[in-house]
């Protein structure tokens, strides 16, 4: 997409009216307009208001999203890119006060398997459980909406435990290629993490990762952690309380 000279000036003057805190908007056949930023962190997030953004559809297509990135760099973040592929749009990004500007376009990128920085609710322990089921064994998993910290409430849902028979798991008692093992972690009500167990398989198909040893290997997304392959041992065999396998593996 090709950026006028003045829809570079409104995109900059937007991030300095909206510093410190990020600015959001779209750009409608050419000319640039600003959301609101609903976000509950503004200064480092960027959520467009729903109802504003819903009003725009009478205007014309949305051509491209934009927002700022207050003392930082036009660099697209791991959530940038995520979010790019999802809508598939262009994004524009403004580095404010630095006045740098640089596009994007949808270019079919995947977080990888291992190495994944952690983001509650789209890159977390279950949605490296259903991107590792999608490429690596062509089985699409159902998503489910998930608060942080959802398991330290002794009220709320066992988002696990019930809904696993819903994604197409089962129980068994032991563990093969690509079953997952569902764990209690820390401060918590209810069974909170999962592993996917590999054995001796460190090798994935879809990537290419460092070797890694050992007979009883595991991958998983740690709480706050970049995505790692470990060796199960003693304190993660007391930590598990369930092995699932899916039901298209039985």
């Amino acid at each position: 997409m090709n950026i006028s000279e003045s829809l570079r000036q409104q995109i900059i003057v937007a991030s300095r009216d909206a510093y410190p805190e990020e600015m959001c908007g779209v750009v409608i056949q050419g000319e640039f307009i600003r959301l609101d930023n609903v976000s509950k962190h503004p200064g480092e997030h960027f959520e467009m208001d729903p109802k504003g953004l819903a009003r725009l559809e009478d205007r014309g297509e949305i051509e491209a999203y934009v927002h700022s990135h207050p003392d930082g760099t036009a660099i697209a973040s791991a959530l940038d890119k995520h979010q790019i592929e999802l809508h598939g749009k262009t994004w524009i990004i403004c580095a404010y006060p630095a006045a740098d500007i640089q596009t994007y376009e949808p270019c079919g990128y995947q977080a990888p398997l291992v190495g994944r920085l952690y983001h509650h609710g789209w890159q977390d322990c279950y949605a490296l459980i259903r991107d590792f089921y999608s490429r690596e064994m062509g089985i699409e998993l159902l998503d489910f909406e998930r608060d942080d910290c959802w398991w330290e409430a002794k009220d709320h849902a066992s988002l696990y435990v019930e809904n696993y028979a819903k994604t197409g798991f089962v129980e068994v008692d032991q563990p093969q290629y690509g079953d997952v093992l569902l764990c209690t972690v820390g401060r918590t009500e209810h069974p909170n993490h999962a592993l996917i167990w590999l054995g001796e398989k460190w090798q994935l198909k879809t990537e290419t990762t460092e070797p890694c040893h050992g007979n009883s290997l595991f991958l998983h997304h740690p709480y706050n952690q970049s995505s790692k392959r470990e060796i199960y041992g003693p304190n993660w065999l007391e930590r598990t309380v369930k092995v699932l396998r899916h039901r298209n593996r039985l």
